[in-house]
């Protein structure tokens, strides 16, 4: 498995789905963040490309069999090099805005045991919340995108934070979204058709370099922006090059990095194996047959009973796309979301917790076969110590 770095020259464009045709005044408009089927997709039309540079459609069911993992982003240096692993913000962490408006308090969202009388419509686990409860609303700025430094912190010991801290130390907001206006042309006379404008809407993978509340408004270098890009790994034979990703033919440059995805620290793993607990947290969205509920996961490692605990799940978001072997649409489904954390009990031996981390850590965790070879459900884990303490709640 290789890890490619995918460096875009413009700003990017995924498509959330909705109608974008020649009507005046239509408007195309970009997810967030890129979900690993755009990717796996890219992968594997440059690994079906012939000499002359044409897909070769009789290599589908051999491309199919290709493994990707990932997209991650990644923070590059001055000179277009690796820098930083960014991934999705935990969503056993609670952001609330304390102090400043460029900082913030983290509280740990967690396990607890419901007060006397209290019932949930939970099907399976417990109700996770931050303990004791708070009645604040969430920070509006807090990080959807946490550097790795940041996250190997929180995987080894979430806690709440005693103080604010700065929200640029722990990572960033996103990517910042670009809007075009464009003009439909005529292609006799080469002028504006009237009325016929569009609008489209990208990811741009660069940003202002911020401290604090300090916003530069008007950068005067180059290395006053920090540059982003993509990272997957992957074990299709690809080569360097310029290429397309992304609606509106975006280009963006491919080049093979000497990087590796993050293994398990050794403190986790061994917090892991002593405690019988774990958290299990999404870097890609997975898709689960039981909606937000994993079962190949729980079920990979037959010597190791594993039972979810509990799950600090966000909004599930919905995915289709176009068959190119069947040539047909998709199914809609629905994505668990990047960032959802699963809180997991562990029955079994060292040996079988080992392989089961082994098996896990940066490795696809969804249901089906052929969405862990698209990269949905990439997993890391944290520790957890599997108390469950009694909800505080204010009177």
């Amino acid at each position: 498995m290789s890890v490619w770095l995918i460096q875009p020259r413009d700003p990017l464009i995924f498509r959330d789905g909705k109608p974008f045709n020649a009507t005046p005044g239509a408007r195309a408009k970009s997810l967030s963040f890129p979900y690993p089927s755009t990717l796996a997709g890219s992968v594997r039309t440059r690994a079906g490309m012939d000499e002359a540079g044409r897909f070769d459609p009789q290599q589908i069911d051999r491309l199919l069999q290709l493994n990707i993992r990932g997209p991650i982003l990644v923070a590059l240096n001055e000179t277009g090099e690796f820098e930083d692993w960014y991934f999705p913000a935990p969503a056993d962490c609670l952001a609330l805005q304390d102090g400043k408006k460029s900082q913030g308090r983290r509280l740990w969202v967690h396990p607890v045991e419901l007060a006397t009388g209290a019932a949930t419509n939970l099907a399976q686990g417990r109700l996770v919340s931050a303990n004791p409860v708070v009645k604040q609303k969430p920070h509006t700025k807090a990080p959807h995108f946490w550097n790795w430094q940041t996250v190997q912190e929180w995987l080894k010991q979430p806690a709440d934070d005693a103080a604010p801290v700065e929200l640029s130390k722990i990572g960033i907001a996103g990517l910042t979204p670009e809007s075009r206006v464009h003009v439909s042309i005529d292609a006799q006379t080469g002028t504006a058709n009237e009325g016929f404008l569009f609008q489209t809407s990208g990811l741009e993978f660069s940003a202002i370099l911020q401290d604090g509340d300090d916003e530069k408004q008007k950068p005067k270098a180059l290395s006053e922006f920090q540059q982003y890009a993509l990272a997957v790994e992957t074990d299709a034979d690809l080569t360097s090059g310029v290429d397309f990703l992304g609606g509106e033919r975006r280009m963006v440059a491919w080049e093979q990095s000497s990087q590796t995805f993050p293994g398990c620290p050794a403190e986790i793993r061994q917090a892991i194996v002593a405690q019988k607990h774990c958290r299990l947290v999404l870097a890609t969205p997975a898709i689960f047959a039981q909606g937000y509920l994993p079962e190949w996961v729980c079920k990979n490692t037959p010597e190791l009973k594993v039972n979810v605990v509990g799950a600090a799940v966000p909004r599930y978001h919905a995915i289709s796309g176009w068959d190119a072997k069947k040539r047909a649409q998709k199914a809609s489904r629905r994505l668990t979301t990047a960032g959802s954390v699963y809180f997991l009990s562990l029955e079994g031996d060292d040996q079988a917790i080992e392989r089961f981390i082994g098996d896990v850590w940066m490795k696809s965790v969804s249901d089906d076969d052929q969405d862990r070879r698209d990269g949905f459900g990439l997993a890391l884990l944290g520790a957890w110590d599997g108390k469950i303490k009694p909800l505080e709640v204010e009177e």
